[in-house]
């Protein structure tokens, strides 16, 4: 049956593949899968899972035995008396002075039973903890003992784990390490695990999550007031308020705990016959031809155009349509570039990857590897994309559609595919006449001077007004795409200060004359923090000579340069730097709300303060003016005590200053 499901689709075009060239919707920046992307923003709201803090996720790397334990502990909602087993002497090679301590002698506590340590009695609380040990771990927690294996570990725990629905879509062998992200979707499984009784683990922890009613669809995040803005018009509020971005436009379920909402768990999609990472061409205007193949006989799903809710008869021809059974939406995209045919991997006849643009390599879809077999290396073509950025379909320039494709220019040029932004290598390009800006882009030849980046202006009249969701005299158009600083972002994470049109690069209209797409110019050559000046003595003249500034930012700090502006040591500024870093352009001083206590924070995301609501991004950097030294962390300065100053621009905290 399914072979005949798939025949029907290469008839239709379809492109199926394993992997995908780049998904850049997700907060961390190294994540590069939709599934992978969801999962770690489902367990960051919840508190579980979090990235490195410089805006990585580290998703290939594996996880200690210490860094599963303690997310096995917060998950249990249990942070709270870790301090209590910090000091306590459990296993011989883990001593108080490690930071996991408290999280592992509580795991291994009669109250938790989480953990029994190795035969010899020891820990080793840094080895990377292998599957069998973290179905275990998780299995516990659910209630079950070693008593329901049947004596045989890990494998009676594995084969629990698989029936309770806990490793779905993991196939490891127990003595396998794991990596964070098959770290991320066991800990997801697992929230919906089953015990033999039909109890889920979100029973287990007190949490309220109704996975038999409807799901609803997350379509924003209201930073400014804590809360998710769901498809069935209701504003939750959120737990811990922070930024969203792979959760968008997501079917699911809200799980729950003292009626506010601590994490969204994606729908488990049942559709059995949809075939996976496939993609079918749309052969004409408002047409669904093809669409009963592709989901399997699914019905009832969302369409997505250029990643903005649409009708099905928005649809265009030439439009690459995939299928994502996990939420049940259709996702289309209309990107087609104009290139010429650098290389490709293996072989011409049936590549799995070409090169185009400078250096810059897609994944192709295995049945555009027909079309692609007649366009050898060394032609100018078409290539259209799915909305993550695989090759769905190719032909030679000028017997089809025309390429559109659009790029922003920024600290690196991507490519805007849908919701995605895909980096671009364009080997040799200069790119400094286009900086800043939202560009048209096409290759017409092999060298770098055939890659044409033609600048775009849009219909950018006026401020963006975040609040207002306007434009101008525009409306924001629900799931209105927002590129800034180089990311995908909701247009509540920007703040409440009005945008001036100066920084907007580019913005698109759709049919309803409203703004579906907005690009906010790169904002990386403005550096936040605290002015350092240093003055050369001129012993003939008695007077300072030259004036030297550069800006402290715990690591995110500029050069030392000469410069004869009006700042002083100590002062927050945020200083803007030309394109070379060679010179400051403009200081401007950081508003300070001065003595901001702990009942104005909402979670670690959000501060209401003199009636305003500011947010606060991920990776805050933090300084300790007793101790003239910068926190790690924001978590870190905030048990410090004391006074917390903070300090703002355009609604956005940018630097905080404790002091006891």
């Amino acid at each position: 049956m399914k072979k005949r499901i798939f025949a029907a689709l290469l008839c239709l075009a379809l492109m199926a593949s394993l992997v995908p060239a780049a998904f850049a919707a997700g907060l961390y920046a190294d994540v590069t899968d939709q599934e992978t992307a969801r999962n770690a923003e489902v367990l960051r709201l919840i508190g579980v899972m979090e990235g490195d803090g410089n805006g990585q996720f580290r998703p290939n790397s594996s996880l200690t035995r210490a860094e599963f334990c303690k997310m096995a502990v917060v998950l249990s909602g249990k942070r709270s008396v870790v301090t209590r087993y910090a000091s306590r002497t459990v296993f011989p090679d883990l001593r108080a002075s490690h930071w996991a301590t408290g999280y592992v002698n509580y795991a291994a506590s009669a109250d938790a039973g989480l953990i029994h340590g190795l035969p010899d009695g020891t820990f080793q609380p840094d080895r990377a903890i292998t599957y069998g040990e973290a179905v275990t771990i998780l299995m516990r927690r659910l209630g079950y003992t070693d008593k329901d294996t049947g004596g045989i570990w890990p494998d009676g725990y594995l084969a629990l784990a698989g029936e309770a629905g806990m490793t779905r879509g993991l196939t490891l062998s127990g003595s396998a390490s794991i990596t964070r992200a098959q770290a991320a979707r066991l800990f997801v499984n697992a929230l919906t695990a089953e015990d033999g009784s039909g109890k889920t683990l979100l029973d287990v922890l007190g949490y309220g999550c109704d996975t038999t009613g409807d799901p609803v669809t997350v379509w924003s995040v209201d930073m400014v007031n804590g809360k998710l803005r769901l498809s069935d018009g209701t504003t939750p509020e959120m737990e811990n308020p922070m930024e969203l971005t792979a959760l968008i436009g997501v079917k699911g379920y809200v799980v729950t705990k003292d009626k506010k909402v601590v994490t969204f768990l994606p729908e488990v999609s049942n559709a059995g016959n949809a075939v996976s990472d496939a993609a079918i061409i749309v052969s004409a205007d408002g047409s669904t031809a093809g669409f009963d193949a592709l989901t399997g006989g699914a019905t009832g799903y969302t369409v997505y155009r250029n990643g903005v809710r649409a009708s099905a008869n928005a649809l265009k021809k030439g439009d690459v349509v995939t299928y994502n059974a996990a939420n049940n939406t259709i996702q289309a995209c209309d990107t087609r570039v104009a290139v010429y045919y650098e290389n490709c991997e293996p072989s011409p006849a049936a590549p799995t990857s070409i090169t185009v643009l400078g250096g810059t390599e897609f994944a192709v879809l295995p049945t555009a590897q027909g079309s692609l077999a007649q366009l050898k290396p060394g032609r100018t073509m078409i290539i259209q994309l799915t909305a993550d950025g695989r090759v769905a379909g190719a032909y030679e320039s000028g017997s089809g559609l025309s390429g559109n494709a659009l790029a922003y220019v920024g600290s690196k040029t991507q490519l805007i595919c849908a919701g995605t932004l895909i980096p671009l290598t364009l080997k040799g390009v200069d790119t400094s006449k286009v900086a800043d800006k939202a560009v048209r882009i096409s290759q017409s030849g092999k060298n770098a001077s055939n890659i044409h980046l033609s600048a775009l202006s849009g219909s950018n009249t006026g401020v963006l007004d975040p609040t207002a969701r306007t434009l101008g005299t525009r409306r924001l158009a629900d799931g209105v795409l927002v590129f800034s600083d180089g990311k995908l972002t909701a247009v509540e994470a920007l703040g409440t200060a009005v945008i001036e049109q100066s920084r907007i690069a580019y913005a698109r209209t759709n049919a309803a004359n409203e703004v579906d797409l907005i690009v906010i110019a790169d904002n990386t050559d403005v550096y936040y923090g605290r002015a350092i000046v240093r003055a050369e003595y001129d012993e003939s003249t008695g007077k300072d000579k030259n004036q030297y500034i550069r800006i402290d930012g715990n690591g995110h700090d500029t050069e030392e340069i000469k410069s004869a502006n009006s700042v002083r040591t100590g002062d927050y500024v945020a200083a803007r730097l030309n394109s070379a870093k060679t010179m400051f352009t403009s200081f401007s001083p950081l508003t300070k709300l001065a003595s901001v206590p702990a009942s104005a924070w909402i979670g670690d995301t959000a501060v209401n303060y003199g009636g305003q609501t500011y947010t606060v991004p991920s990776g805050i950097i933090c300084f300790n003016r007793d101790a003239e030294v910068w926190f790690d962390d924001l978590d870190a300065a905030r048990a410090y005590g004391g006074t917390m100053d903070l300090y703002v621009s355009d609604g956005v905290v940018r630097v905080i200053e404790v002091r006891a």
